[in-house]
């Protein structure tokens, strides 16, 4: 008896202890994005429309150099903008005064995950099915847009994600592929 008192004194003080900690005002904030130095839509005015698959389309607006082409399999390192079709900028690797280009790996770009699963969560603005899809045959130097219908964007994901506003929206992005590992 006497030893089970001490364990529940000992647990009720680790717990007491560990909840004086734990208060609604962490200090924490996110700060919202600043995009004054993202780089205007590339001009695809006089660039031809080509499909990709499940009603997403590219823009080549300058071809790559490389010889290797994106695959399922690989990490690249780029550049990119999302916008909606009207032009609103959702995120940017440029975002807040960023000249450093984003690493990924195209197997892991998906439909983002509900908001209680920690991640990237700057990039995570960014991901979807059809980015992965619109990314797959890039050359590194290659600039490409490529715009995705809502089926492929933001309408799959759960109530309460950061993109919910953007749902059924149809996503412009501006991809830039620096390099393929």
């Amino acid at each position: 008896m006497k030893i089970s008192s001490v364990i529940t004194i000992t647990a009720t003080i680790v717990i007491l202890t560990i909840m004086s900690g734990c208060t609604t005002d962490s200090g924490f904030t996110i700060q919202e994005p600043t995009f004054e130095n993202v780089p205007p839509p590339f001009d695809i005015s006089n660039v031809e429309e080509e499909p990709v698959v499940d009603g997403i389309t590219k823009y080549t607006v300058e071809e790559g150099s490389g010889e290797d082409q994106v695959v399922i399999r690989d990490q690249i390192v780029m550049f990119l903008t999302l916008r909606t079709i009207d032009g609103t900028i959702i995120y940017s690797s440029y975002q807040n005064d960023n000249s450093d280009p984003i690493q990924s790996t195209i197997q892991s770009i998906t439909t983002p995950r509900p908001p209680n699963i920690v991640r990237n969560f700057a990039f995570d603005r960014a991901r979807t099915d059809g980015l992965r899809k619109g990314l797959i045959g890039m050359r590194e130097g290659e600039k490409r847009v490529i715009i995705v219908p809502p089926d492929q964007g933001f309408a799959p994901i759960g109530a309460g994600s950061v993109n919910d506003p953007y749902r059924e929206d149809t996503l412009r992005y501006d991809v830039e592929l620096e390099f393929i590992f």
